[in-house]
């Protein structure tokens, strides 16, 4: 069960955030996800959590109630803004991250995220793993930090 859950979380979470054209399946995708969700929600009501403690039960719930009103009323991915989008792929992400359960598992999670381009309004959508959005972000503080005078550079 647990495997079907990543397998098909990890397949159609890329796919959707990504704003592929699925063609006839995408519909089928998203009820699936939705099937999915409602299949694991029955398994942990019923005790059959895998090993995750009381806490990440709850974060694994409170992940599927995003998702499932993400998808609630929407037909496919189509009918979701790029937003909703990367808020499910996100909340797809986290289930199976905490599913996997190891500093791996999180480490390797993709997340996606929408930012400003610097010098403009126009937000674009970022994609990586947690690991590479930690060095990004640890990149751009030590840039931050660094000092600004010029040195013996200024001449």
């Amino acid at each position: 069960m647990w495997t079907l859950v990543l397998a098909l979380a990890s397949a159609t979470s890329g796919a959707s955030a990504q704003d592929v054209t699925h063609g006839g399946t995408a519909g089928d995708d998203l009820q699936r996800i939705v099937a999915q969700q409602h299949a694991l929600r029955s398994d942990l009501a019923a005790g059959k959590h895998g090993g995750l403690t009381p806490r990440q039960v709850v974060q694994v719930q409170r992940a599927q109630q995003e998702v499932l009103a993400l998808a609630d009323g929407k037909s496919d991915f189509d009918a979701l803004s790029m937003d909703e989008k990367v808020r499910l792929e996100n909340a797809l992400e986290r289930i199976n991250a905490l599913i996997v359960n190891t500093r791996e598992g999180d480490d390797a999670q993709n997340v996606c995220w929408r930012e400003r381009v610097m010098g403009t309004g126009v937000k674009q959508t970022r994609c990586g793993t947690k690991a590479e959005m930690r060095e990004a972000r640890e990149g751009a503080r030590d840039w931050m930090e660094r000092p600004k005078t010029c040195g013996a550079r200024c001449g």
